[in-house]
């Protein structure tokens, strides 16, 4: 009797452990912000506007700093998914551009302890009346650089002036120079 006993709560606790279903743990989807921090340590400009948002279906994350017509971004490719797999296709495709033009190139930069080529394109900018028609697209500028990343990935550090005027004062280029000089890749000391 004491056996049949044990065999029933063996097989009532058994039933009871099989139909209980553990919930499903919720995974918090990595925001692009979280994407960059993996990939490189910086520290944003102080008072600068924060925008973060991804490209080719969250395969290319962009993180943005604005400071009136400034702008600082820092942009990942080349996961899977990724717009451009590698610098080679970046720089040769329409994002480092011109309207079909390869960009140019603008001196070194030191980031994270490496000297990176800077490279300068214009960018269309969109000032007036969009129902007016209008001669050629206004040019603003973006500089950049291409830092290597952790798992054939890679960074784009740019600063554009979304004006087709100079910034006299050089305030946003200031502020980018000072924004390269606190990125640093995870895992190594420079």
């Amino acid at each position: 009797m004491r056996l049949a006993l044990s065999v029933v709560f063996a097989l009532a606790a058994a039933a009871s452990a099989a139909t209980s279903v553990e919930a499903p743990k919720t995974v918090k989807p990595k925001t692009p912000s979280d994407t960059i921090a993996a990939l490189i340590k910086h520290q944003p400009p102080k008072g600068w506007r924060v925008e973060e948002y991804s490209n080719g279906g969250g395969a290319d994350p962009v993180v943005a700093y604005t400071d009136g017509l400034d702008r600082i971004t820092v942009r990942a490719f080349g996961a899977p998914g990724s717009g451009y797999k590698n610098t080679a296709s970046f720089l040769s495709g329409p994002a480092a551009g011109t309207m079909g033009h390869k960009p140019e190139k603008a001196g070194l930069v030191t980031v994270a302890g490496r000297k990176l080529p800077l490279y300068k394109h214009g960018l269309p900018i969109n000032l007036g009346d969009p129902h007016v028609p209008s001669g050629p697209p206004m040019m603003g500028r973006e500089i950049f650089c291409l830092l290597p990343a952790s798992g054939g990935r890679f960074i784009v550090l740019a600063y554009s002036r979304e004006s087709p005027a100079p910034d006299l004062e050089g305030l946003g280029e200031k502020a980018w120079a000072a924004f390269l000089k606190t990125v640093k890749l995870p895992g190594r000391k420079t």
